[in-house]
């Protein structure tokens, strides 16, 4: 677990870039770090126009408010990792100076984009934790969403270790990007439930992690309930991401000097 090791060694630098970028991201902006909710709460109300108003998408048993719960849950995930796999992807070949720093190793460039992109995702699931709370009261399964937001964190990191190192070598995965990314918002259940989706096509679901995920945190935040055998396979795939992507950008990095 090398680049785990990495990453509890430079926890410190980690962290003071993390919050530098942040800084960087919100400043000279009139609203400043309220972007942080606005983002998420936008994009919200953009799925609530086209799933609520126009498509009149409906789950039987909820509500038109709780139905737009459920749709934040799912979108707030994906809005992190989309952010994080997009600037994470290109994070090594865009700070090829920092490829012979040991002072802060390039797999924790890929890091900082990652954790950058899931403070949004932080503030969304606060808000999302609150609303929920105010209207249907807490439950002990709440517990569980910080454990929810680290595994999604490894995951997303492992991910992104894999793609920033091949894309090194294959500079074809920046132009695919973009088409991934949609790919996903549109095979992850977002603006429905897995339940919704037809028998023929639960396979998408079941082969998409963010899938999982986002019922996972359904399951916790809307319902109160605890998939236990579904918590434990997603902690061993994050788990295994994790480290077959930590192990990859080690493995290559005294590669990339030549490749960018």
């Amino acid at each position: 677990m090398g680049a785990l090791a990495s990453l509890l060694n430079h926890r410190r630098i980690l962290y003071a870039t993390v919050v530098q970028g942040l800084r960087k991201r919100t400043s000279g902006n009139v609203l400043g770090v309220a972007w942080l909710l606005l983002y998420p709460l936008l994009f919200l109300s953009m799925y609530s126009l086209v799933f609520v108003q126009i498509l009149q998408v409906r789950i039987p048993g909820l509500g038109t408010t709780d139905y737009i719960l459920v749709v934040f849950a799912g979108l707030v995930p994906f809005l992190a990792f989309s952010e994080a796999f997009g600037t994470g992807t290109t994070s090594i070949v865009a700070n090829r100076d920092l490829l012979m720093n040991t002072l802060f190793p390039i797999e924790l460039v890929v890091a900082r984009e990652v954790l950058i992109g899931h403070v949004t995702m932080g503030m969304g699931m606060i808000l999302l934790w609150g609303t929920v709370v105010y209207l249907h009261g807490a439950h002990w399964a709440h517990l569980l969403m910080p454990l929810l937001y680290v595994l999604q964190i490894m995951l997303v990191l492992g991910l992104v270790w894999i793609t920033s190192t091949l894309t090194v070598f294959f500079r074809d995965f920046q132009q695919a990007i973009p088409i991934f990314v949609l790919f996903l918002m549109m095979i992850s259940p977002i603006g429905y439930t897995a339940d919704m989706v037809p028998e023929g096509l639960k396979a998408l679901l079941l082969f998409n992690p963010l899938a999982w995920l986002m019922e996972l945190y359904r399951a916790c935040l809307m319902r109160g309930e605890v998939p236990l055998e579904q918590l434990v396979l997603f902690a061993l795939f994050s788990s295994a991401m994790f480290a077959f992507g930590g192990a990859l950008i080690l493995r290559l990095k005294p590669l990339f000097a030549d490749h960018v």
